[in-house]
Formats: C-alpha cells, structure tokens, sequence
C-alpha cells in the first residue's frame, strides 16, 4: 500500500517551558509545519506557500500540538493591498526516524 504524501509522522520539539515533547503531524499541518522549517527564521506568510487555510493550519499546531509559532502582522501591496500574518517557529522541530520511534 502506498504511503500517503502528508501521512501520519512522529515529531520532537523542545516547547518554551524546556520540556520535550512528540506529537504524531499529519495532513496540512504538517504540511504547514514542514514549510516552517524549511523558511527558518524568515517565516512564511500564506502569499508565500500556497495553502487555502494558513491561519487554521497554524492554529491547530499551536492549540492541539502545543507546538510555539510567533507571528506578526506586516503591510503588502498588489491589487489588493492590506496585512497579512507572518508565521515563524519558535523551537526547533524535526520528524523522528521509524526506526527512533520504534525504540
């Protein structure tokens, strides 16, 4: 069987409180916190990695997981112009090897 793209997958992180912490990331969020980590401490906004619910995304890794993103509001231009939010991690993060996860 084939294994899905954004299939379920253990993660570690270090929360601010300095406890280390494995949540199991599927789907979009993890997804989202796949993007997090490749834009380091640069961040990215939902104008940069297409995703049709950023927000929601960011909100469930942060409320379910537990997982510290910071955020800030910044202007943008376009046809549209207006704010937008910039997220960011705020620990790092990294996906577990099956063979650690299993020990």
């Amino acid at each position: 069987m084939a294994q899905k793209r954004w299939g379920k997958t253990p993660y570690e992180f270090t929360d601010e409180s300095g406890t280390t912490k494995t949540v199991v990331l599927h789907g979009r969020v993890r997804w989202c916190i796949e993007e997090l980590r490749k834009a380091g401490r640069t961040g990215r906004t939902g104008r940069e990695a297409l995703g049709p619910r950023w927000a929601a995304y960011v909100f469930t890794a942060k409320r379910k997981y537990g997982i510290p993103i910071h955020d800030t509001w910044e202007p943008h231009e376009g046809e549209h112009p207006g704010r937008h939010k910039r997220w960011w991690l705020g620990c790092e993060i990294r996906p577990i090897p099956q063979q650690e996860a299993a020990e």
